[in-house]
């Protein structure tokens, strides 16, 4: 036996091993069939903070269904995160993403919601700037005016659940015939990640300057 097909052989039994194999991410998804409240008064809300000094960002990004909290909402169960923004002060941009994923890309929407739950301003899945393994969106409030936001509402938007997140890539390679001539083989590659009602959340307060929030200006990448 060939050292090459020795190597061969110990790769394909490794594979086979238990926790040898990978084992690929899928989204886990909350529970609404039990616990479910009936109103957002109701739902617990986390604080949102800024990030502190020397803090990595990516340590904010968990699992929605971590987060999430069932309510009825028009007689239908849904998952929602809320968050409480009176730890912001002034002009602040929340900086919202999730993660890209074969096995789960969760389609959210964003609400800002006033003392009474009532909307201020919403956002849909289709407001989130697609980049190049996440979606995200920048979302800026200011707590010194008179009547400020006071709460973050993050729910699936059930419009993309269900629907796919579709790239298609080419792929080519030159072959050299015998008699010195030379063809090109192209392929395409289709690669599909499912919009679902869970998936990898970052949710993280930024102070922003007062000139770019007034003017509007590139938000904090």
């Amino acid at each position: 036996m060939s050292r090459l097909t020795t190597m061969v052989l110990l790769a394909m039994v490794a594979s086979g091993l238990p926790g040898c194999a990978h084992q690929a991410y899928k989204a886990t998804v909350p529970d609404t069939r039990l616990h479910c409240v009936g109103s957002l008064p109701e739902v617990t809300s986390r604080p949102l903070n800024y990030l502190a000094p020397r803090e990595d960002a990516e340590d904010r990004r968990l699992e929605f269904a971590e987060v999430a909290a069932c309510v009825t909402l028009a007689g239908a169960a849904l998952p929602v995160a809320l968050y409480r923004l009176d730890a912001l002060e002034g002009a602040s941009e929340i900086d919202i993403r999730v993660s890209l994923s074969e096995g789960g890309t969760f389609a959210a929407s964003a609400e800002l919601l006033d003392a009474g739950f009532q909307p201020i301003k919403q956002y849909r899945f289709t407001d989130f700037v697609r980049r190049t393994n996440e979606y995200s969106l920048s979302v800026f409030v200011d707590r010194s005016r008179p009547t400020p936001p006071v709460y973050l509402l993050l729910r699936p938007d059930a419009s993309h659940v269900g629907k796919q997140d579709t790239t298609i890539t080419s792929q080519s390679s030159a072959f050299i015939t015998p008699g010195g001539g030379a063809y090109r083989v192209g392929t395409e590659v289709s690669r599909m990640r499912p919009l679902l009602g869970a998936g990898k959340l970052q949710v993280v307060a930024y102070r922003a300057r007062r000139a770019a929030f007034e003017e509007g200006a590139t938000p904090h990448k």
